[in-house]
């Protein structure tokens, strides 16, 4: 049994005229730590809080347990929740922010403080347990959010932008606490974020909306190797995935992209799916290859193109080398140790495996035949 299950959610606001969440299906699995992964405005809060309870749902179901939660009050799901802007009581001390859900359903005061040091304990917050939010910073009050939505037995804890107010660092270190308590504890979470790099590192399953649609649904290496379109694989990845305009051409049985009076071989795998697509030679199609799967060598026959370097920037444990060809800026990842001048002609190999074809009209993923197919 799913721990939790949407089926044909929406989300209207101003009397039916936008539709924020547009027929949602998703399920979460007991223990499963699942990302909704969206910009601004794409209906992931929306998601959250008919979840929660603190919004109605205007069509559809959800599920907690096996059971309908419609039509139940936000007191009455067993839900935990972490806010994006704390909502901590700004009279209590962290202390007893932590300890409010513990004592409203009367617990022993001695209990109270065993929990409240554990969890405190768990994401470094004792020392400052006795102050009040306002003599604390954002990342101590994010923890005591977070401490005060995991210190109670719940069937389902919501984590709203988790890390919205964390510093480069706090984040790092933030992360690594959520998914060890929940791994450790084998808490089911849902958590939404806008940041892409949150959900891969946290997530077992990534949910990626876009303007209030499920575009694509899958573990971390699924979204990031083989997305299902041109929104999921541009808004996930850093560096963002090379998008190259490229048309068709047959060569006897074999196919390859043209772009810019140069040609890559499009690998053996998609022949039959791009000879449902190919109308003729100069059909259009997108390649998308991300940086990592970009390297600098030798020309190799069919897999590799030439072009100018157009800037190096050296981030210190890799180079990010744009290189110019035609009209397009193709971005390499590399190892440390190179340098390059401006202007200067390089040649830049593509991994063929990891080439992926998209329909330019639609932006739905073209995909092979076997050899991830099932992708």
């Amino acid at each position: 049994m799913e721990k939790l299950e949407l089926k044909n959610v929406y989300k209207h606001y101003v009397q039916g005229t936008v539709e924020a969440v547009k027929d949602l299906s998703l399920s979460l699995r007991n223990g499963e730590l699942l990302a909704i992964l969206g910009p601004s405005g794409c209906g992931k809060s929306s998601t959250l809080r008919m979840i929660a309870g603190i919004e109605d749902i205007t069509k559809g179901e959800i599920y907690l347990d096996g059971e309908i939660i419609n039509w139940l009050s936000a007191k009455e799901r067993n839900i935990a929740l972490a806010f994006e802007t704390y909502a901590l009581y700004p009279h209590l001390s962290l202390f007893e922010n932590i300890a409010f859900p513990l004592r409203i359903r009367g617990r022993k005061d001695q209990e109270v403080r065993k929990e409240v040091k554990k969890i405190a304990d768990m994401l470094e917050i004792t020392s400052v347990l006795g102050k009040l939010p306002s003599e604390v910073s954002g990342g101590h009050q994010q923890r005591t959010s977070l401490a005060r939505a995991l210190i109670r037995p719940a069937s389902l804890y919501l984590l709203d932008e988790p890390l919205s107010h964390l510093d480069t660092q706090q984040r790092t270190e933030f992360r690594v606490q959520i998914k060890r308590i929940q791994k450790t504890q084998n808490l089911t979470m849902l958590f939404v974020t806008h940041d892409q790099l949150e959900a891969l590192a946290l997530a077992d399953r990534i949910a990626v909306l876009n303007l209030g649609v499920l575009q694509q649904i899958g573990t971390p290496e699924e979204i990031y190797d083989y997305p299902e379109n041109l929104f999921v694989a541009d808004f996930v990845g850093e560096p963002p995935m090379n998008f190259i305009k490229a048309t068709l051409i047959r060569k006897k049985n074999d196919y390859t992209a043209k772009l810019y009076n140069q040609e890559l071989k499009i690998p053996e795998n998609y022949k039959d799916s791009i000879e449902k697509f190919y109308k003729g030679d100069g059909t259009e199609i997108m390649l998308g290859i991300r940086p990592i799967y970009i390297d600098i060598s030798e020309p190799a026959e069919g897999q590799t193109i030439s072009g100018e370097v157009y800037v190096f920037e050296d981030i210190g444990e890799s180079g990010i080398l744009t290189v110019q060809i035609g009209d397009a800026l193709i971005r390499v990842e590399l190892n440390p140790g190179y340098s390059f001048k401006l202007g200067e002609k390089v040649n830049i190999t593509f991994d063929l495996e990891k080439i992926l074809i998209f329909n330019p009209t639609t932006g739905e993923r073209i995909k092979p035949n076997y050899s991830k197919s099932a992708k």
